[in-house]
C-alpha cells in the first residue's frame, strides 16, 4: 500500500508548500512599501529556508517513488517479452508437429486409395490385423497428444501473458504517476530555492546600504569636531569602506577535495574530506554537491554514480554491531556511521555535509 499511498502523500506536500511560496511571492511588493531592514529580509530568508528544509523527506519519498515504480515497469516489459518468446517457441513445435503429421499422411497415401481400413484388410494374418490395429491406435494417440500438449501450453503462456499485460499498464501508470509527482516536487524546489536567493540577496544588499549609511553619518559627526577627525574619517572610508567588495555574483564552483587518509577507512575518509565542502542539492551526485542517498553512494564507491536510493539501502544487509563506514538509513534518510553514534551526512539546504546524531529509527546497514 505505500506505493499507493506515498505519492498522495507527497502531492499534499507539495500544494502546501506552493501555496506559502505563492502567498509569501504576493507579501513581498507589499512588504517593500513598509521599507524592510536587512534583518527583516534575514528573517524572510531564515523562514524560507527552514520551509524548503522541511520538505526534505517529502522530496525523498517523490524520487524513491519513481524509481522504485520505474524498476517495476522495466520488469513488466522483460516478462512480456520472455512470454512472447515462449509463445513463439510454442507456435514453432505445434507447426513442427503438423509437418510431420502432414509427411506421415502423404506416405500413408501416396497412391491415393489406401486408407486406414486398406490397411487393416490387407493383413494376411490376425496376428498382422492386431498388430497394425495397435500401431494405428497408438501413432493417433500420440500424434493427438503432442499437438493437444503444445497448445495447452500456448493457451498457458497466452495466460501469463495477458497477465504480464496487466501487470505493465499498472506498472506504467504507477510510473506516470510518480513521474508527476517528481516534477511538482523538483517545481517546488526549484521556486522555493528562487525565494530564499532572492530573500538572501535583497538582505545582504539591504545589509551594505545600512553599513554604507551608518559610515557616512560617522563621516559627518567627524567632520563637525575638527577638520583633522573629517580627514582622517575620510581617508578611513576611502581604505576601509570598500573592503567589503562586491558580492561575486558568479555562482561558487565545486571540485573533488584531495583525498585525505585521516582514519584509513576509505569510506569514512571520503565522507570526512567533504565535511564543509559541500552543499545539499536534491537529487544531486556531483562534485560539492549532494542529496543524502548520493553522498552515501560516493563515500560507498569513489565515484559520483548514485546506488539507490534510502529504499534501496534499506533491503541491504542489517547489521547489529556498526562499525565505521556502514550506512545508516530510515525511509527518508542517511548517512555514514563513523563511530560513537554519530554519522556525516548531506543535511539539508543551508547546512550542506556535515556530522551529526545518528537519527532517531535509524538501521545499520552494510555494502
Amino acid at each position: 500500500m505505500r506505493e499507493q499511498t506515498a505519492p498522495n502523500r507527497v502531492r499534499g506536500a507539495v500544494l502546501s508548500v506552493l501555496a506559502a511560496v505563492v502567498a509569501l511571492s504576493l507579501c513581498m511588493p507589499a512588504a517593500a512599501f513598509a521599507e524592510p531592514t536587512a534583518a527583516d529580509k534575514q528573517a524572510e530568508a531564515q523562514a524560507a529556508l527552514a520551509s524548503l528544509n522541511s520538505m526534505q523527506d517529502s522530496l525523498n519519498k517523490a524520487s524513491d517513488d519513481y524509481f522504485t515504480a520505474l524498476a517495476e515497469l522495466e520488469e513488466a516489459q522483460a516478462n512480456m517479452e520472455e512470454a512472447q518468446a515462449r509463445i513463439e517457441e510454442t507456435n514453432a513445435q505445434i507447426a513442427e508437429v503438423q509437418d510431420k503429421l502432414g509427411d506421415r499422411a502423404n506416405s500413408m497415401y501416396r497412391s491415393g486409395n489406401l486408407t486406414f481400413l486398406d490397411l487393416l484388410l490387407g493383413s494376411t494374418t490376425f496376428e498382422d490385423f492386431t498388430t497394425n490395429w495397435d500401431l494405428l491406435n497408438k501413432m493417433n494417440q500420440n500424434d493427438a497428444d503432442m499437438v493437444q500438449q503444445s497448445k495447452d501450453l500456448r493457451a498457458e503462456i497466452e495466460a501469463e501473458k495477458e497477465e504480464y499485460a496487466r501487470q505493465e499498464a499498472v506498472a506504467a501508470e504507477k510510473t506516470e504517476e510518480s513521474k508527476r509527482i517528481k516534477e511538482e516536487a523538483e517545481a517546488t524546489v526549484s521556486a522555493m530555492q528562487e525565494t530564499y536567493d532572492t530573500l538572501s540577496a535583497e538582505a545582504a544588499e539591504l545589509l551594505e546600504q545600512e553599513r554604507a549609511a551608518q559610515e557616512a553619518a560617522e563621516a559627518a559627526a567627524a567632520q563637525a569636531v575638527v577638520e583633522q577627525a573629517a580627514r582622517e574619517a575620510a581617508a578611513q572610508n576611502n581604505n576601509g569602506g570598500g573592503g567589503g567588495g562586491t558580492p561575486n555574483s558568479s555562482g561558487p564552483t565545486y571540485t573533488e577535495p584531495p583525498y585525505n587518509a585521516v582514519t584509513g577507512n576509505a569510506v569514512v575518509d571520503r565522507a570526512y574530506s567533504y565535511v564543509g565542502n559541500a552543499q545539499y542539492v536534491w537529487g544531486a551526485c556531483s562534485p560539492g554537491q549532494f542529496d543524502c542517498s548520493g553522498f552515501v553512494s560516493y563515500c560507498l564507491t569513489g565515484s559520483y554514480t548514485r546506488l539507490g536510493t534510502t529504499y534501496t539501502f534499506l533491503g541491504w544487509q542489517r547489521v547489529s554491531d556498526p562499525q565505521p563506514g556502514d550506512v545508516a538509513v530510515n525511509s527518508g534518510h542517511t548517512g555514514i556511521y563513523i563511530g560513537n553514534n554519530q554519522m556525516i551526512h548531506a543535511a539539508g539546504t543551508g547546512q550542506g555535509v556535515v556530522v551529526g546524531p545518528v537519527q532517531s529509527g535509524m538501521v545499520f546497514v552494510r555494502y
